[in-house]
């Protein structure tokens, strides 16, 4: 079958557009989250009982890599945005040649690497005994999916930095689909418990990552994918690299702040621990709208600042702004509202559900925050900027978070010092994002008169 055509957004209505790119990006990720919520929801009915908080310490440990797949691909779609946008089609094939050779060497790396240390950073992270194992076992399947992961990331954001966010979402659906269905032959039918849960994960995967690489290698001819063609010179794969590293490191110290919160978390017991876990789930109904409007909003800014287009920029961050207020708003009063009910999907033991329900009712209230912060920065991304956002996102969401808890825990031991830190955190990093934000608009105006 023929690829999709892609988009360019330079010319049309700015809200529709924007539309046209955020809402697929966003089934996506709610498709992801049900991958999980998926295993989550059969595991802790079926799983055993230290199943949920195996998931959920493991999968805190892969999203450092996973993160920074996520974080990479989009600096990588910042430059394929601008190539595309700027009808350099020769520069975008030998980009995307280039970046998958790559993609491909360091996941097979990464995983040998991962294999090896997986147990040492389990202990690291003062793993209960008792959970142990099961995280172990969670941990050794799931990291041979990791090339997969970084093959469909990269490949997800750069289909979106050319305007096609609709085929993402569609390879993404066949994914989770088989996914739920093999859970529920491993873990209910045959009993797998966790390792089947992992081997549903693991297969998806890389029928996901296949998938991708398959509809990348049909597009146009003047730029489809050719793993045989020719590529970058070392030096122009370093530019891409100076892009694409800080995006990635940007959502590393998202992960390692919380791996090491999650030292914290692990002294008040494995109920905190599950409680953790399920409130990352009903989190993701506001996380991933928030984070599908700064993908697309990258995109977007990316191709119009390939053609000097300053003014739909501004006007596309205000119409975000707006959307993400009229969103987050209500849906974060109504899951606040129902997360009591929503919760007892996954699991009727009341330690857990006391402790998720906590992390609710603190965080929940000012999550439109956190949604502000990520459509300033998808614009500064946008704008060629992948640096600053790395920075703000130690300083705030890593070393703030981190030194808040150490602080604070010791006078009151409470799981609320934690939930309280990402708070205060949401609030600084608006504090730091906004006026560069405008330093960067201001600043390509400038240079957009001069050239």
């Amino acid at each position: 079958m023929k690829a999709e055509s892609v988009v360019h957004v330079e010319k049309g209505p700015i809200g529709k557009m924007l539309l046209c790119f955020a809402i697929p990006v966003l089934l996506s990720q709610l498709l992801q989250e049900l991958y999980n919520v998926a295993d989550c929801m059969v595991l802790g009915h079926f799983g055993g009982q230290y199943a949920l908080a195996a998931t959920g310490i493991s999968g805190m440990l892969l999203s450092v890599l996973i993160n920074f797949f996520i974080g990479f691909s989009s600096g990588i779609s910042v430059i394929t945005s601008r190539l595309f946008g700027s009808y350099d089609y020769v520069g975008l094939k030998r980009t995307m040649t280039a970046v998958f050779r790559m993609l491909i060497l360091t996941g097979l790396l990464m995983t040998f690497m991962g294999y090896l240390i997986s147990g040492r950073v389990l202990d690291l992270l003062h793993n209960p005994p008792e959970v142990r194992p099961y995280a172990l076992l969670y941990l050794h399947i799931c990291i041979f999916g990791l090339t997969a992961q970084l093959i469909y990331n990269v490949g997800t954001a750069i289909l979106r930095s050319l305007g096609n966010t609709r085929t993402p979402m569609i390879l993404f659906l066949v994914s989770a689909i088989t996914n739920l269905t093999l859970d529920l032959i491993l873990v209910m039918g045959m009993h797998l418990g966790i390792a089947g849960a992992a081997a549903a994960t693991l297969f998806s995967q890389w029928l996901l990552a296949i998938m991708i690489l398959l509809y990348l290698g049909k597009l146009d001819p003047s730029y489809r994918l050719s793993l045989i063609g020719e590529g970058l010179c070392p030096g122009e794969l370093m530019g891409i690299l100076k892009d694409g590293i800080p995006a990635g490191m940007q959502a590393v110290f998202m992960s390692i702040s919380s791996m090491l919160i999650q030292i914290t978390i692990n002294s008040f017991g494995p109920d905190a621990m599950a409680g953790m876990t399920l409130y990352a789930k009903i989190e993701g109904c506001l996380y991933f709208p928030s984070f599908a409007y700064g993908i697309a909003l990258t995109g977007f800014v990316g191709q119009n600042l390939g053609t000097g287009k300053i003014e739909r920029i501004r006007r596309s961050v205000q119409l975000s702004q707006v959307t993400m207020t009229l969103v987050i708003l209500p849906l974060s009063l109504i899951l606040l509202v129902l997360s009591p009910l929503l919760l007892r999907c996954f699991t009727s033991d009341p330690g857990i559900l006391y402790n998720a329900h906590e992390a609710v009712l603190l965080t929940f209230p000012v999550y439109i925050i956190y949604s502000l912060n990520q459509i300033w920065l998808g614009a500064i991304k946008g704008l060629g900027n992948t640096w600053y956002p790395m920075l703000c996102t130690l300083l705030c969401y890593s070393l703030f978070r981190v030194i808040w808890c150490l602080l604070l825990i010791p006078c009151f031991p409470s799981m609320r010092v934690v939930y309280l830190s990402y708070d205060v955190s949401f609030l600084l990093m608006m504090f730091l994002l906004i006026p560069v934000y405008r330093f960067l608009i201001k600043k390509a105006y400038i240079l957009n008169i001069v050239y």
